[in-house]
């Protein structure tokens, strides 16, 4: 079908939908060790079978959310199998820095989500154990130029890569009204033109 790259959700110790907790938030050195194989091991499959690049996904709730988790799990894999999916929402909500994650990985990236989050509801979804996704109910996601990262910072971040990026404008409108996410869509993707993103 022509896909070049698959995106890998890393296990998430709270359910997305019910909430409930699935899985201790930290996992064991084990269970850690046990991850790093697997990973590695998919990412081969999946490049070596399939053609496909294996591209991991920082998430909220999820066993590889904070930088240190980050920085923890690109240590430990093989380039050549697993990238970053940068998720510069999900990396906010992490307490990350998504400009200092493409000075940090700039041979790792090269697929991106937009998405920004509101600084003040993930401070107090963290302050507060909110569920991610009660978070996102209560407003966290957000259309820049509102929340961070700041986006011409981290597009010029991108830009300064030098090399093509595929990237995804997101937000996560979860529940919202169903005529809301046409305009809301065409607002976001409008400012990021202004910022520079998709231009030559």
């Amino acid at each position: 079908m022509g896909a070049e790259y698959i995106v890998h959700l890393p296990p998430l110790y709270r359910d997305d939908k019910t909430w409930e907790w699935t899985d201790d938030r930290v996992l064991s050195p084990d269970a850690w060790k046990t991850y790093v194989e697997n990973a590695n091991e998919l990412g081969e499959m999946l490049l070596d079978e399939f053609n496909l690049k294996m591209v991991l996904h920082p998430h909220g709730d999820s066993h590889i959310e904070t930088p240190e988790e980050i920085a923890r799990i690109f240590d430990a894999t093989d380039p050549r199998y697993v990238n970053l999916c940068l998720d510069s929402g999900h990396v906010v909500y992490g307490g990350g820095d998504p400009v200092q994650l493409v000075k940090d990985y700039p041979d790792r990236i090269t697929y991106v989500h937009i998405k920004a989050f509101d600084e003040a509801i993930t401070k107090e979804a963290h302050e507060k154990d909110w569920p991610f996704g009660e978070a996102v109910t209560k407003g966290a996601s957000v259309c820049p130029p509102a929340g961070l990262p700041e986006m011409h910072a981290f597009i010029d971040a991108l830009a300064e890569l030098d090399k093509e990026i595929y990237c995804i404008c997101e937000q996560d409108c979860y529940p919202c009204a169903p005529e809301f996410p046409k305009p809301n869509a065409v607002n976001m993707r409008e400012y990021l033109a202004s910022c520079g993103l998709g231009l030559k």
